[in-house]
């Protein structure tokens, strides 16, 4: 197993890759018969690359087929997902949770500190004109599949939502189509306009000099929530020396969300005031000793714990 404590030691350039979550009986049937719905779909022109349409059409008959498959079919795509799951979890199993933890925050961590701030609204891809009609549609299609709000979707329902909503669109009036381009259009032209507009972040190296701190670099400020735990964590400390860690963080989060609201601001007071004195490198103490004469004392429950 690749434990832990070996991972500590793993950079970006040499840490293992984990093991690919295992195909689905389904996504076996599909990867099997794709190649060739598509081949009936697009005809042999290699040059000429799918449209959305063509590629919702082909995932639309894919689905059919599934429907209709035979028994003999089912079973064979069936253990070949069994043996596939069992493979994945044996090469799981090589890696230790933590590791497992640690790869994926490699995988998702930033490219590195943020030196320049983004500029603009980040844009997001437009819908095209089918999304737009899919989300118009998709909640009555939804209820009318699966009537119990509460109950979860399985796979085959979900399924059979995205089945309704391309056979719905294959019979779209011409004038709710219009309409669904129309908008399209507009949400085209607003991407267009915020990616011009957008300036992405600029990132600074990813790796930190550790153990060397930086001369002059100011310490973080605090935040008004945790002048607040700091002072009743002491006070809960003395009254209930056996609870834990872990309870004593939860019973500061649930006074938190108790106090009135003119108490928060105070404590916000007391965070603006000590990060306006780091910024001045002045000394935190001076800040604090004018803080506990000019502001009022905040007012919470001291019996809100049990």
């Amino acid at each position: 197993m690749v434990d832990s404590k070996n991972a500590l030691r793993l950079t970006d350039e040499s840490s293992p890759e984990p093991p690919k979550r295992a195909m689905t009986a389904y996504l076996i049937f599909c990867s099997k018969h794709r190649e060739r719905v598509m081949r009936e779909v697009h005809g042999d022109d290699g040059a000429r690359k799918f449209s959305r349409d063509e590629m919702q059409l082909v995932t639309t008959r894919l689905a059919e087929m599934w429907n209709n498959i035979s028994e003999k079919e089912k079973k064979e795509v069936q253990a070949k997902a069994a043996a596939a799951k069992a493979e994945y979890e044996m090469q799981k199993a090589a890696f230790s949770p933590a590791l497992l933890k640690k790869l994926h925050r490699l995988k998702s961590k930033p490219k590195g500190t943020v030196v320049v701030e983004a500029q603009g609204e980040k844009p997001v891809r437009a819908k095209t004109a089918y999304l737009i009609f899919c989300g118009k549609h998709r909640a009555a299609v939804m209820r009318k599949i699966h009537p119990e709000p509460e109950a979860k979707f399985t796979r085959a329902e979900m399924q059979q939502v995205t089945t309704e909503l391309a056979a719905l669109w294959n019979n779209i009036s011409p004038q709710e189509l219009a309409e669904c381009k129309a908008a399209a259009a507009k949400e085209l032209e607003r991407y267009k306009q915020l990616k011009a507009e957008y300036r992405p972040p600029v990132y600074g190296p990813s790796k930190r000099n550790k153990g060397k701190s930086v001369p002059g670099k100011p310490k973080r400020a605090p935040t008004a929530y945790l002048i607040f735990a700091e002072e009743l964590r002491a006070r809960i400390r003395q009254e209930r020396p056996h609870l834990k860690h872990d309870e004593i963080s939860q019973k500061l989060s649930t006074a938190w969300k108790e106090i009135d609201e003119a108490s928060k601001r105070i404590f916000q007071q007391k965070a603006d005031a000590i990060k306006a004195d780091l910024m001045q490198n002045m000394p935190s103490s001076v800040m604090l000793t004018g803080l506990e004469h000019s502001l009022p004392e905040p007012h919470y429950n001291t019996h809100m714990y049990p």
